[in-house]
């Protein structure tokens, strides 16, 4: 009797061991860093793999939340792809944060309680192909991409940064682009904002206390394809009005452009226009 009651115990830790060795082991945890899944998304492409990061801005909000990168694809059937694959890793990881996609004007944002005055940004996805470029990418569109995210600093700080890159927190008066209005036309370049319409942000105040700093400004109209940057010295400023001796003129955004293209400027001319509209550069 006691050799059997030792037989079935022992069986039953036998099977106990072997079912523990068998079983499904628990699934790896979601990625919920959609900066860290862009730049995967990025890397896992021989195509998307030959871009390169760009526009890491020297002051805050954008040097501590915003990872921008550009490629050329290898045809506009693949840029076309991308966009839609970058979207759909964009959902998932917002899932994943138990947030909600809305489209704004600027990018699509993934917040918590979505539409109500308790709504937070958890991040920001853009991407976009352009055949504006077509002279320097040969095989396919242009297309760049953009991400806003904070995984590091507090609530208030986080939100006031994500206010001056593009969210616009909820309210009556904002508007939300229709989900069903495609993605890859959501985010075309617009006229450059007036002045008035852009914040103030640190890089700003650095503008407009720095005299002699190397600086640029974006234009673009409706009639134009690229728009143009200008870049030349500050001068003098005067009640925030910064003056500049522009000596370059170039070809589209330099922040985003795959490649620095100089047109035709004169030897200096001086623009003058408010802090708001310069950004450094080099």
């Amino acid at each position: 009797m006691r050799k059997t009651l030792l037989t079935r115990v022992s069986l039953a830790g036998l099977i106990a061991t072997v079912a523990g060795c068998s079983s499904t082991p628990p699934p790896a945890p979601v990625e919920k860093s959609f900066k860290t899944i862009a730049s995967q998304f990025m890397t896992s492409d021989a195509t998307r793999s030959q871009g390169t990061v760009v526009d890491k801005g020297m002051f805050y909000p954008k040097e501590t939340f915003s990872f921008s990168y550009r490629y050329c694809s290898a045809s506009a059937e693949q840029a076309q792809q991308d966009i839609e694959q970058f979207y759909q890793l964009a959902n998932k990881t917002c899932k994943a944060n138990s947030g909600t996609m809305i489209n704004q004007d600027t990018d699509a944002w993934c917040v918590s309680h979505p539409n109500t005055p308790d709504e937070t940004p958890i991040f920001s996805a853009r991407i976009t192909s352009t055949d504006l470029w077509a002279d320097v990418c040969p095989t396919g569109p242009f297309v760049p991409m953009r991400v806003i995210e904070n995984k590091d600093v507090d609530k208030v700080a986080w939100i006031d940064g994500a206010k001056l890159l593009g969210y616009q927190p909820y309210s009556v008066h904002r508007k939300v682009v229709p989900s069903n209005q495609s993605q890859a036309a959501l985010f075309n370049e617009k006229e450059t904002p007036a002045p008035e319409q852009e914040p103030w942000t640190e890089e700003t105040g650095f503008i407009a206390t720095h005299v002699g700093e190397t600086v640029c400004m974006y234009k673009k109209t409706k009639d134009e394809a690229y728009g143009v940057t200008y870049k030349g010295k500050i001068q003098s400023v005067n009640d925030n009005r910064v003056s500049v001796l522009a000596t370059e003129k170039l070809k589209g955004d330099i922040r985003i452009a795959p490649e620095i293209d100089p047109l035709p400027w004169y030897k200096g001319a001086v623009i003058e226009a408010d802090a708001r509209s310069w950004f450094i550069c080099q």
